[in-house]
């Protein structure tokens, strides 16, 4: 037993030593102490040329995560030091210049944890010969006295690379909006609205159990593409967001498929909405309607807010 013991001992210390060489292997010198890359809050803002829209509703945004990605000299591909939730101070065993550091802005798909992705509308950011020292911090990004935060700014791909199939922003300076007639449109006020002054309302009554009202442009996606639906919200009731088209072996009538639910919330919050997988289930040549259903289930009524409201596909 004593023989066993002291076996295993040896061997376990054998493959712990083995692990930390390999680990420092790729980097040059003995490097154990980390040096740190931190950055606070990522936000999205139109950029200089090419801006896929002027309007500042455009650019709500809630980044929560990113991806790191780093490459080293004389390295033959890129490192991936894994997604960290914001704010991140994200160690890496290098002392030195970095060559470049990728910083790919990583949100909440529909809302959940779980499935957060690299947004396909999002740029990545990159940053060229960082320098790193051992147990310091390297910040990414500018510096908010005001906030007290280290903050990048991430922008959409230009309209070159992506459509904007709908956007409705609701502000007073607008002739019309994407929505039918059962959404009423709130021109004027500040201090309801998501950002500027407008936003569009859903009232259901005690008496009704579903309110129906939908986005009236016809959306032509093609295959393969990504198709996206952002906006922000705040609801008293449960939000269902549905999608109306002819499947592939349709008789010739319209169906619809449920996308997903949004749950009441108290305060505006901005979502990203997958519409690929229900949009697979439709006919790629023929048009579909994205429609919203507002579910009074509990009889007690409610109001269903929606600002900054975009389609996007790339």
């Amino acid at each position: 037993m004593i023989f066993l013991k002291k076996t295993i001992q040896t061997i376990l210390a054998t493959l712990l030593t083995t692990l930390l060489f390999s680990a420092c292997e790729k980097f040059k010198g003995n490097v154990e102490v980390p040096a740190y890359l931190h950055v606070d809050h990522i936000e999205v803002g139109p950029q200089t040329q090419l801006a896929p829209s002027p309007e500042t509703g455009f650019y709500t945004s809630v980044i929560d995560a990113a991806q790191l990605i780093c490459y080293f000299e004389g390295d033959a591909s890129e490192t991936d030091l894994g997604v960290y939730q914001l704010p991140i101070t994200a160690p890496v065993l290098y002392h030195g210049t970095i060559k470049y550091v990728k910083v790919v802005p990583v949100v909440k798909q529909n809302g959940m944890a779980s499935t957060r992705i690299a947004y396909p509308f999002y740029q990545t950011l990159r940053f060229d010969n960082v320098k790193t020292v051992a147990d310091s911090v390297t910040n990414l990004g500018k510096y908010n006295a005001e906030k007290n935060e280290w903050i990048l700014t991430a922008h959409y791909y230009p309209l070159s690379q992506m459509n904007v199939l709908v956007e409705d922003y609701f502000e007073p300076t607008n002739f019309s909006t994407n929505f039918d007639s059962c959404l009423t449109w709130v021109r004027d006020s500040a201090t309801a609205a998501c950002t500027g002054k407008g936003f569009g309302m859903v009232t259901v009554p005690d008496s009704v159990t579903i309110q129906t009202f939908a986005i009236t442009t016809n959306l032509f996606p093609e295959a393969g593409q990504y198709l996206y639906l952002e906006m922000d919200y705040q609801t008293d009731i449960d939000l269902y967001i549905n999608l109306l088209g002819f499947r592939v072996s349709s008789d010739g009538s319209a169906s619809s498929v449920s996308v997903m639910c949004l749950v009441p919330n108290t305060d505006w919050q901005k979502i990203y909405i997958n519409l690929g997988r229900a949009w697979g289930q439709f006919n790629y040549n023929t048009p579909i309607t994205i429609f919203f259903q507002a579910v009074n289930s509990r009889k007690t009524g409610g109001t269903v807010r929606i600002d900054n409201v975009k389609v996007l596909t790339r």
